[in-house]
């Protein structure tokens, strides 16, 4: 009779090692794909005109979210492995959030208003509201210049009204 509690230990023992061995695998490979990501060359953080790397400046071409008239004064990719994919983009017409191959934008000229406040863990947040009650929310990451995205929003916009 003690055969069977033996052996059900012993199948304990061995799923737990496997479900540990099974963590520790996910957790470096996550690890390895966020460092190949940090040392691919090309920092984060917001970037103007005169700072844009190579991969944003073929993406906005690639997937035509600028408009031939509007030049690019401020943006921030969102994703670790900065491929674009989800940005904030800041022209000298709009101001444009692009998420998953979908543009969201308000023409400077539209907006009412702009909020800006810091959270500790999220980082700066930005909001911005149009004319007709659209609100679109831009969260910039901790140590990665959402001041600076901020202020060349700001001097944008005071420029579209005049």
């Amino acid at each position: 009779m003690e055969q069977p509690q033996e052996k059900q230990n012993s199948n304990r023992k061995f799923y737990i090692i496997g479900c540990s061995a099974i963590t520790i695998c996910v957790i470096l490979v996550g690890a390895l794909i966020v460092g190949v990501g940090l040392l691919s060359g090309d920092d984060g953080g917001v970037r103007l005109p005169n700072q844009m790397a190579p991969y944003a400046l073929d993406y906005l071409e690639k997937n035509d979210i600028l408009e031939p008239d509007e030049e690019l004064l401020a943006y921030y990719d969102y994703t670790v492995m900065l491929n674009g994919t989800e940005a904030a983009i800041l022209t000298t017409k709009r101001v444009i959030y692009h998420r998953g191959g979908q543009s969201m934008a308000i023409f400077l000229k539209d907006v009412e208003d702009i909020q800006h406040r810091y959270e500790s863990m999220i980082g700066d947040v930005i909001e911005i509201t149009s004319t007709s009650g659209v609100t679109m929310k831009i969260e910039i990451a901790p140590l990665n210049q959402g001041e600076t995205f901020y202020n060349v929003l700001l001097n944008a916009w005071e420029r579209a009204r005049e």
